[in-house]
């Protein structure tokens, strides 16, 4: 058995003799599926911790929750208009935010007056989350008082704000953005902490968590 396991890279089956009554059997010396091949490391402690990088899911790294930006925080009251302040930090008072949406709803012809509430639901998708890579004819002054003119995209006031928070150096803007962040369960491992690996090993139907 083990000089098959040796030959066959740790994979062996063993098969009934002819007129025997039981079927084939497959067996694994790397906590591998027969099935589909997915393959455990060594069953160990530290498989377990969510303390420790064996263990721990990369995503949230063991924590169970993940930083968001929450939409409800970034839009609290949708009964204003855009150039009302529907969208903290992106109203008339925020000249060069304001810009970017005026000349976003030039392109998508809607009105920067109307209640956010009362847009349509692929406008107000595309003012959060973006228009998927359709160029635009954006305007603006610069700083200086200078009008720009650029094509490109819309990446979505939420997009626009998550980059901002990774690329700051500055801690000031690090924590104005911070106020619009929200917690939900890590969406790889739901909460529970724990790597992929550890979620499955199971005990009677049940696994760790």
């Amino acid at each position: 058995f083990e000089t098959a396991l040796k030959l066959a890279d740790g994979l062996a089956i063993i098969a009934p003799m002819p007129g025997a009554d039981f079927e084939k059997m497959i067996f694994s010396s790397k906590f591998a599926c027969t099935q589909c091949g997915y393959s455990l490391t060594e069953l160990e402690p530290r498989l377990f911790s969510f303390n420790n990088p064996a263990g721990a899911c990369p995503t949230c790294e063991g924590l169970g929750q993940q930083l968001y930006f929450d939409e409800n925080r970034v839009v609290p009251d949708r009964s204003l208009s855009l150039s009302q302040g529907a969208v903290r930090g992106w109203d008339a008072r925020h000249h060069y935010y304001f810009q970017l949406l005026s000349s976003l709803a030039e392109h998508y012809q809607f009105d920067l007056e109307k209640h956010k509430k009362k847009l349509p639901q692929k406008i107000q998708n595309i003012i959060l989350h973006g228009n998927d890579g359709e160029d635009i004819k954006f305007r603006y002054h610069n700083s200086k008082g200078r009008l720009m003119r650029r094509t490109h995209d819309f990446e979505g006031v939420i997009s626009n704000m998550q980059r901002r928070y990774q690329e700051t150096e500055s801690d000031l803007i690090r924590q104005e953005l911070a106020k619009y962040l929200g917690e939900q369960p890590c969406p790889n491992c739901q909460g529970s902490r724990l790597k992929k690996e550890a979620r499955h090993v199971f005990i009677e139907n049940k696994n760790l968590h």
